[in-house]
């Protein structure tokens, strides 16, 4: 009698530690830190930091409002590099100071390797409805006047679209 109890006990017991791993491996992700970046400079014939000298900021806000905060510096952190913005290809923007493609990539890490090393690019255009997105972008269409506001949260969207199909059991980005 008391073997089958302690049977019962250690099938009980591998179980629950089961459940509780499979639970463990459906929660978010939380991170210590989000830093943004900007990889563009005027040697690379590109302006846009003169005009939006605030896009990392603005950024990391818009990012750090779509994903769950931390204060324990063994979670994961983000680091994002913006890498090009621009109006239909052209990274010297106009006088009217409009662009419609932000590209970044967005690594992820964590101090204790739990999720491993991510890397990911995000591409974002804006344009109208009836045009063609080029291939890899991410496509949001902006009224007149908030493009900026538009392009800052579409590629935040991205970047918690991935951190949500993060697996915490360390196999990744699921897409």
């Amino acid at each position: 009698m008391f073997n089958s109890v302690k049977s019962i006990a250690l099938a009980t017991g591998v179980s629950l530690a089961a459940l509780s791993s499979a639970a463990f491996a459906d929660e978010p992700v939380s991170f210590s830190a989000i830093d943004v970046d900007s990889s563009i400079s005027a040697a690379q014939d590109a302006n846009a930091m003169e005009y939006y000298p605030q896009i990392t900021d603005d950024l990391k806000a818009a990012v750090a409002a779509r994903v769950l905060g931390s204060d324990d510096a063994s979670d994961p952190t983000i680091k994002i590099d913006v890498r090009k913005v621009s109006l239909d290809g052209a990274t010297m923007l106009n006088d009217g100071q409009e662009f419609n493609e932000l590209e970044g990539v967005v690594n992820i890490s964590s101090p204790d390797e739990s999720i491993g090393a991510r890397s990911f690019p995000v591409n974002i255009a804006a344009y109208a409805v009836d045009q063609v997105v080029p291939e890899g972008y991410v496509a949001v269409t902006p009224s007149e006047g908030v493009f900026y506001d538009v392009m800052i949260n579409g590629f935040a969207d991205e970047v918690a679209k991935q951190v949500g199909n993060l697996n915490t059991a360390g196999s990744g980005v699921s897409k």
